[in-house]
């Protein structure tokens, strides 16, 4: 197996390379219109908020069409070949997406456009400075952006035959937003932003009305949800399995055999399930359900059990702390890496969750621990694996070396965003853990497994779901035919998901067909990639020098990837 020489540490010349200004052209235009752009760009950035308004998306479709068309023009041998070969299978497969339907038409629990516009403002806080008088102004612009997505939601309803899929998103990703969006405006979210001391009575002001702006625009989209888009909502949540493989390609930046990779997880999930089985009889776990015996130990275990939210974030920031300092025989760490700030906060449901600092560096990364509202008290024996997977070395050390890594892009630096990659990575790098030591005792090792066990039933329940291909004869749910209850049933059941939780999560993968395969496939390859190299090199294989030249080539569908990694 062989890497480009720049991946070995060779830098390669960027003067008149016919590929880079392609992508160079392509990523002014964008930053036109999207923040994220214009800062990866370092071009001056024109908006508060990005365009989500139709006009945009049918001119970003077009302009995709047009770079695509001038990278086919350009002899097959010129130019950054990863880049190339990375911007043309992302500019194909987000066409894709849009041919689908799914971009005009996003509606879900996560991640929809209204979504990124609360995220541009979570976790800010309004001060007496130029950074609070930009957050004044994101919030000034939540209406109109509120009301450019309702413009896009009305725009695929009534272009619906172009589509491949739907126009519009199923009434239960309907109804799912809008009581997402009635909770919002119960709670005032966008009013109750905080505000430092020292800043005036007018900025508050501006706030007040910002967010009564926002209520109100929120409102006008409940409204668009449950009254104008309903009738032309399908009341089947699947998406059939020709729609299926073209959002899953998109979503791994690959092609799969949705079979066989269907086959794979329930031979996965089988494996797992039997391994956390035997570790849980042999931590004392008893009865039918060794597994769920022996986790209500070591929740009230005083090693594992946390009370309060500054000792929860103490052992967060420790053992973030000492990751890094562990990683340093496996990884070359850039110089950045502690710039990450770890978080507790209160929510519905506890999870783990990672932000990356925008291109400009005017925020840190942040690992993000929620921990169900009320109840601070956290068990880390299960949330070990979380930390590893969103931190490092996860996201968080991908994250990084992507972004400093002055060889690759600003395209493919800040704004190359794959689920098959960066999910791939994070879910190899919770097996890599345990494999460096990482992963202190059994129980932790528990914790692993059933982390292992949700992303296997997210294949197999994704895939179910959407295709209607039928549950195998099994030994963990025999006899039973594919629905959300199922799926949630076997989440709650074998991965020990929290009830409520395990419903959102069967809503995304009905929301977001394809992107729940991101972690096991990812990690697939991910392993390929390893035991080819580790064939080819033999005594000599480094695992260092492996991670180094492999996330050297920077994030790209897991097509390219492949082709990389496993020449």
């Amino acid at each position: 197996m062989e890497f480009c020489s720049r991946a070995y540490g060779g830098s390669v010349s960027h003067r008149t390379d016919a590929v880079r200004e392609i992508a160079d052209r392509y990523v002014a235009e964008l930053a036109t219109h999207e923040p994220d752009a214009a800062q990866a760009a370092g071009l001056p950035n024109p908006r508060p908020l990005p365009d989500i308004g139709p006009d945009w998306l049918q001119r970003k479709y077009a302009l995709q069409g047009e770079v695509l068309g001038e990278l086919a023009a350009l002899p097959t041998d010129a130019g950054d070949q990863t880049l190339r070969a990375a911007l043309t299978e992302r500019l194909e497969r987000e066409r894709l997406l849009f041919d689908t339907g799914f971009t005009p038409r996003l509606v879900a629990g996560l991640a929809t456009p209204v979504h990124l516009i609360r995220y541009a403002v979570e976790g800010l806080t309004v001060t007496p400075d130029a950074a609070g008088e930009s957050l004044v102004q994101r919030l000034e612009a939540v209406p109109d952006g509120v009301a450019q997505y309702i413009a896009a939601l009305r725009w695929a309803r009534d272009h619906a035959t172009r589509f491949t899929g739907t126009g519009v998103a199923p009434v239960r990703q309907l109804d799912t937003l809008a009581e997402q969006i009635d909770l919002w405006i119960e709670a005032d979210w966008f009013g109750s932003v905080p505000i430092a001391e020292g800043v005036d009575s007018d900025i508050r002001a501006r706030v007040r009305a910002s967010a009564d702006r926002a209520n109100g625009a929120l409102a006008d989209l409940v409204d668009v949800l449950r009254g104008e888009l309903r009738p032309a909502a399908p009341t089947t949540d699947g998406v059939g399995a020709q729609v299926y493989a073209d959002l899953a390609a998109a979503m791994l930046g690959a092609r799969i055999d949705v079979a066989d990779t269907y086959a794979y997880g329930w031979r996965e999930l089988e494996r797992l399930v039997a391994e956390a089985r035997a570790l849980a009889r042999d931590l004392g776990g008893t009865g039918d359900d060794p597994v769920r015996s022996v986790a209500a130990q070591l929740d009230e275990d005083p090693r594992y059990r946390l009370d309060g939210v500054a000792v929860i974030r103490d052992w967060l920031e420790q053992r973030v702390t000492e990751t890094t300092d562990a990683l340093a025989g496996a990884f070359d760490l850039p110089s950045g890496i502690r710039h990450v700030e770890c978080v507790v906060a209160e929510a519905s449901s506890g999870v783990v969750y990672y932000t990356p600092a925008p291109p400009d560096g005017s925020a840190p990364s942040r690992i993000v621990w929620t921990i169900p509202s009320g109840v601070p008290v956290a068990a880390t024996w299960q949330e070990v694996t979380s930390v590893h997977h969103e931190g490092l070395p996860g996201h968080h050390l991908q994250f990084v070396v992507t972004a400093s890594d002055p060889d690759l892009h600003p395209w493919q630096r800040h704004l190359c965003h794959i689920h098959g990659y960066a999910e791939g990575w994070a879910h190899y790098a919770e097996q890599l853990s345990d494999e460096l030591g990482l992963i202190r005792d059994p129980a932790e090792r528990l914790g692993l497994l059933l982390g292992q066990i949700w992303r296997s039933v997210r294949i197999v329940a994704d895939i179910g779901l959407h295709t209607d291909l039928p549950v195998p004869p099994n030994t963990l749910v025999p006899d039973a035919a594919w629905t959300p209850e199922l799926a949630q049933r076997m989440l709650v059941d074998l991965a020990l998901v929290e009830p409520h939780l395990a419903g959102f999560e069967v809503d995304r993968y009905l929301g977001w067909p394809g992107q729940a395969l991101a972690f096991k496939v990812g990690a697939r390859l991910w392993n390929e990639a390893r035991a080819a190299r580790a064939a080819v090199d033999g005594d000599a294989f480094d695992l260092r020098e492996f991670h180094r030249a492999a996330l050297a080539l920077g994030p790209m569908g897991l097509e390219p990837l492949r082709a990389r990694l496993l020449a």
